[in-house]
């Protein structure tokens, strides 16, 4: 398992080339693109990280919040390895407890579905048809395309579950799906969800627009602010 230097972090890394992680990293550790001045995160909350990847938000969210507990769900296989392993050896177990999970999250639990990966670059994955996405087409045609089995869960499942009863900061970045892991959640749970911060993204393939995404949270009593494809929603 290799390792990179970012900052003060040595991530374990599937990338072969600096410039993806790095590319990430720099939007979550320099440009903070996840936070948002109106969302109130109370001192030590509860995070949900949906489409962890390899843990950087959660290493983020970690140093910035010091939260009790963080709850780690990424669908990929391979890409959970290195989502363990950064996790294990970056983020402080005495004040901050990781759970990770292998699990894809969407409307439906136990739903089995397949997720597309690019074998070289682990934020290039998703569970939208392969039919709809060219990157998939390509790497299929060339013989290089990955794929896992996976089966789903859904946000309220997770909750119960784990006996989760409230949930500080929902992260979701998972390419394409996130009106999938919306429709997952229980009317009753939105109200027990203080603030989401969502990388919308895939528009054109999954056929969402931020605006669609933005009135449904705005239905279930959120404040909301988008800013490219990210939105951010909050309740005080």
């Amino acid at each position: 398992m290799q390792r990179m230097k970012f900052g003060e972090l040595e991530l374990s890394v599937i990338d072969p080339h600096e410039r993806d992680t790095r590319y990430i990293y720099d939007e979550i550790f320099v440009s903070e693109i996840y936070d948002h001045r109106e969302m109130v995160i109370p001192r030590h909350p509860i995070v949900m990280d949906l489409g962890a990847n390899i843990g950087i938000y959660s290493i983020w969210a970690h140093r910035r919040y010091r939260p009790r507990a963080i709850y780690c769900y990424e669908a990929s296989p391979q890409t959970f390895a290195y989502l363990q392993d950064n996790t294990e050896r970056l983020i402080d177990a005495e004040i901050t407890k990781v759970h990770t999970f292998n699990r894809a999250i969407a409307r439906a639990a136990g739903q089995e579905l397949v997720l597309h990966q690019s074998p070289l670059i682990s934020g290039i994955s998703t569970l939208l048809h392969r039919s709809k996405v060219g990157w998939i087409k390509e790497l299929f045609a060339s013989g290089e395309l990955v794929t896992h089995d996976v089966v789903t869960t859904t946000v309220s499942a997770e909750m119960r579950a784990n006996a989760i009863t409230e949930v500080d900061l929902l992260k979701i970045d998972v390419e394409g799906y996130c009106m999938e892991v919306l429709a997952g959640v229980g009317d009753a749970d939105f109200p027990r969800i203080r603030n989401i911060v969502l990388e919308i993204d895939y528009t054109e393939e999954a056929g969402i627009t931020p605006k669609a995404v933005r009135d449904v949270l705005c239905a279930k009593g959120y404040a909301t602010d988008c800013r490219d494809l990210m939105l951010f929603a909050w309740r005080h």
